[in-house]
């Protein structure tokens, strides 16, 4: 029997960040939330490389909640 969706998981909602966004990202890590997060808001949102400043991120980051899947 398989316990995974016990495993406590990261996920970020693009709508906490700010956005009226139903995007979800999930991932075991932060890094691997904010390349996610980073990805979509460039495709989805037209968010430029250089428009990501360091208090954005931090924005972001702090969005980031633990979450059982």
């Amino acid at each position: 029997m398989s316990y995974a969706h016990n495993i406590p998981m990261l996920k970020l909602k693009c709508k906490d960040a700010g956005f009226d966004c139903k995007f979800v990202a999930k991932g075991k890590t932060e890094d691997e939330i904010m390349q996610k997060a980073g990805e979509h808001a460039m495709k989805d949102h037209g968010i430029k490389p250089e428009d990501m400043t360091p208090e954005m991120k931090a924005k972001i980051k702090s969005h980031i909640h633990k979450s059982l899947f």
